[in-house]
């Protein structure tokens, strides 16, 4: 894999910005792309729960984490003893894991179940920090607390301590020994406390010359009655150093019991710092977890080069541009091979560079700068050639360079490897570079490989476009500020728009017209049909996006008065079951009165027939509240109308006045049609739908293009009126007439441009004779204006 050329080392150094210690910066060093699925989805699931850890909850208190393997090393040698600084880094190792522990065991398995297996096996060491605490201090001294022998010699030294400094006091105090003093001071030579006493007065006290000054004019006078008590110091200095050893002795012990749990904790502890920090890159560039497949197929919706990012924040000027222009492309569906072409500056290599590290990225458990849905596959190898790199070493020119890396691809790739060809063919004879460019790419589709390439030449396009295996796409350049969009368009090959370029910046008309003649007519008509696709492109975007909108709005709109139409339809079953009930119960009670009543009668002696004929007409009126009854529901789960429609069908919503296409049908819901509507689906009744025109029904187009057809056949007229208009505006509104004269379905149109002097006619019939929607044209009978108006026959959509 390239991983140099695409820049995925500087992306570690970025994702080092957020680790805490050599733990995390290890893992980083050593992060690789991965071609094991489980791994990849494993990586890229757990990434996803820190990242929702880190947004709803906040971040694992790492803070202060370090690495002790040096520390584990040293003591897994039995006997060895570690110094009191080893001693601390491991109590702050513990009171990180501590801390980390209590904040995992509060994780729920349903939100964060591979963050919960992940740490389930943390070891926490309540009894090794205690210890280590009660011992050592902060700032790394042994307390008394250590051990019960280690208070007692330090007891015992403040005894004699105090009892040495009262002698000594007295001596400096005392009257006798005032003119021997030098400094009433006490001091300590050799480990032993001493007084400074003249030099010349040494002998008049009894003890031992401990050191002198270094002009002789003073000695350090140990007095003979703490010689004894000096010696006592001593000895508990050395049995307190003693006790010390035997303290951190015990303490190292302590640790190389734990070890193995150590280490376990620091394994768990470095994946959490790792794992955080690459949370963090996720947030910090608003990623999203891919979709990983091992299908090839990949697609890639807004996505964004996270080095150029990441630059525009950290290094923005009052010249660099607000927000980086964002990429969707496409590949391994209908065709593997997709071939970039534009003008240079305009965004091609950075296509290249986002795919192929966006490909790493995923392939690394990390997430990436791009839309949800966002899908990669997983790749064996990736391998790009991008930029003029020439070898002197190897005596190498640019051309033979980019041979050498792609007789090398060659060796390595199958349909489950990306490669990215940058301008491919160059540094070479034109004709011979696209004969070769041409045979590489044909090599590369028929064995499989996911490939992008760049390149100038108009005879590669031209081969795209005939290869069912590959897509022609360009970089979308707007002639009118000479500055590149940055967008990939699909589907439209490009141009390099050079001698456009050229004239705009004003360049003499005199080269212009050498240059155009040195290309010849051919050339320069299909760069004027690939500019003007590319303009019409831009157009039916631009109309496609207002489209969306309309839709998000209408959609919200019918949402909202679908839940009103369904709380009212609530309440009117509300209302009815109650009345239903109400009638039931005077039904009941009028029953048990008019029982009662022919009881009464029965005891009169009333006839059989006046009794029947009141039961008859209870039973009428309960007959009639079951009929009610069943009418309710008859009418709640009517049949659908007269037409049928099947998945896939476009269908007009009637409500939204935008066509839609069937998605799934279900039989026994009350609104049985799920219908995706760009971005949105929503349910609904046949009722409120209707089926396309007769001659749309059968011919394959998408929803977007019906429902601009449905608006423009009930906005554009048949005819244009291009009277009293000069030639170049009246071309202007023809272009755009025929346009939406195409959209609309229209096959015939007229155009009125009158005789007069003929000017305009003659115009508009020129025009009309190399405009691609155009199939025929001729003068309209007398009757419908004779030379004074054409009839122009259009394709059909």
């Amino acid at each position: 894999m390239h991983h140099e050329v695409l820049e995925y080392e500087k992306l570690k150094e970025i994702l080092k910005r957020y680790t805490l210690s050599s733990l995390g910066n290890r893992r980083v060093d050593q992060l690789q792309p991965s071609c094991d699925f489980d791994a990849v989805q494993y990586q890229q699931r757990l990434c996803s729960e820190i990242t929702t850890y880190q947004e709803s909850v906040g971040d694992f208190s790492l803070r202060g984490i370090r690495d002790i393997s040096t520390i584990l090393d040293s003591v897994s040698r039995r006997g060895s003893v570690l110094h009191i600084e080893q001693l601390l880094s491991v109590s702050d190792f513990v009171s990180v894991a501590k801390r980390v522990r209590a904040e995992t065991k509060k994780l729920e398995i349903e939100d964060y179940p591979i963050l919960v297996q992940l740490t389930e096996e943390f070891p926490v060491f309540p009894e090794l920090s205690r210890r280590i605490n009660r011992c050592l201090t902060p700032e790394g001294k042994i307390q008394d607390s250590a051990s019960q022998e280690l208070r007692s010699i330090r007891r015992k030294q403040m005894g004699l301590h105090e009892n040495i400094h009262h002698q000594l006091g007295s001596i400096l105090r005392s009257s006798i020994y005032q003119k021997s003093i030098q400094e009433n001071i006490i001091t300590s030579r050799n480990h032993r406390f001493v007084i400074p006493v003249k030099h010349d007065h040494k002998s008049s006290l009894s003890g031992i010359v401990q050191g002198q000054s270094a002009s002789g004019a003073t000695v350090f006078f140990e007095p003979i009655e703490i010689v004894e008590k000096n010696n006592q110091l001593l000895q508990l200095s050395d049995a307190e150093q003693e006790e010390i050893r035997r303290i951190l002795r015990d303490l190292s012990t302590s640790v190389y019991g734990k070890v193995f749990e150590l280490k376990l904790a620091q394994e768990i502890l470095g994946e959490l710092e790792f794992q955080s920090a690459k949370a963090k890159l996720s947030r910090r560039l608003n990623c999203v977890e891919p979709i990983i497949n091992t299908s090839g197929y990949l697609e890639l919706t807004a996505a964004r080069h996270p080095l150029l990012e990441i630059n525009l924040h950290e290094n923005s000027s009052e010249r660099s541009p607000h927000e980086i222009v964002p990429t969707s492309v496409h590949l391994g569906g209908q065709f593997n091979t997709i071939l970039i072409t534009g003008p240079n500056t305009g965004g091609k290599t950075v296509v290249l560079k986002t795919v192929g590290l966006l490909s790493l990225m995923a392939q690394s458990g990390l997430h990436i700068p791009a839309e949800k849905g966002s899908e990669l596959p997983i790749f064996e190898h990736v391998f790009a050639d991008i930029g003029d790199e020439q070898s002197i070493d190897q005596n190498l020119s640019t051309f033979s360079s980019h041979m050498t890396k792609i007789i090398a691809m060659q060796e390595k790739a199958n349909q489950n490897t990306l490669v990215l060809l940058d301008e491919i063919g160059a540094g070479t004879d034109p004709t011979e570079g696209t004969a070769l460019g041409i045979a590489i790419i044909d090599h590369f589709s028929k064995i499989g490989s996911k490939t992008i390439l760049t390149t100038h030449y108009n005879a590669l396009k031209a081969f795209a476009h005939d290869h069912p295996d590959i897509a022609n796409a360009s970089m979308e350049f707007d002639l009118q500020t000479l500055n590149p969009t940055y967008r990939l368009q699909m589907g439209v090959p490009g141009s390099s728009n050079a001698i456009k370029i050229a004239e705009r910046l004003g360049m003499k008309v005199e080269i212009l017209s050498v240059a155009k003649n040195q290309i010849g007519s051919q050339p320069i008509a299909v760069e004027e049909l690939l500019t003007s696709i590319q303009q019409s492109q831009h157009r039916l975007d631009q109309q496609l996006n207002l489209v969306d909108q309309e839709l998000i709005r209408a959609s919200a709109n019918k949402e909202k008065y679908q839940r009103k139409l369904d709380d009212f339809e609530a309440d009117c079953d509300l209302l009815k079951r109650r009345a239903e009930r109400e009638s039931a119960e005077i039904l009941k009670q009028s029953r048990k009165l008019v029982e009662e009543t022919i009881a009464q009668i029965r005891q009169k002696d009333a006839s059989r027939e006046s009794v029947r004929s009141a039961l008859d007409s209870i039973e009428r009126e309960q007959e009639l509240l079951k009929q009610k009854e069943v009418c309710r529901i008859e009418k709640k789960n009517q049949p659908p109308p007269d037409f049928s429609v099947s998945v896939g069908d476009k269908v007009l919503i009637k409500d939204l006045n935008q066509f839609g296409e069937v998605i799934s049908i279900s039989k026994k819901s009350r609104k049985p049609l799920c219908i995706q509507v760009g971005s949105v689906k929503m349910t609904l009744s046949y009722q409120e739908v209707s089926l396309p025109p007769e001659e749309t029904k059968n011919r394959e187009l998408s929803s977007s293009i019906l429902t601009i057809q449905h608006r423009k056949s009930s906005s554009v007229e048949s005819e244009l009126n291009l009277i009293g208009q000069k030639v170049a505006p009246a071309l202007n509104v023809l272009d755009k007439y025929l346009d939406d004269a195409y959209l609309a379905g229209l096959l015939e149109v007229r155009l009125i441009h009158g005789k007069g002097t003929g000017s305009l006619g003659t115009a508009v019939h020129e025009y009309l004779r190399d405009h691609w929607l155009v199939t025929n044209f001729a003068f309209a009978e007398v009757s419908l204006g004779g030379t004074g108006a054409t009839v122009v026959a259009i394709k059909g959509t």
